[in-house]
């Protein structure tokens, strides 16, 4: 398996851990002002699965080999 970016990494398990702790939060007290805070870290984690698949596309591309056409 390649190496994913940490960004990526960080994005992905920060958007799984808020979800889950969005949703027992949720379950648990139904104040309406908790689920604005927790939107706001839903971008947060968001920003960083962005930065992280740039990064790695911007990666990818430099790996590529240019093909040569034969004249």
């Amino acid at each position: 398996m390649k190496n994913l970016n940490p960004y990526f990494t960080i994005g992905t398990v920060g958007m799984i851990v808020v979800s889950i702790v969005h949703i027992a939060l949720a379950l648990i007290f139904k104040i309406p002002l908790l689920n604005t805070l927790i939107y706001i870290l839903y971008p947060v984690a968001a920003a960083f699965m962005a930065i992280g698949y740039t990064r790695q596309a911007e990666e990818n591309q430099k790996k590529l080999i240019p093909i040569r056409v034969k004249k």
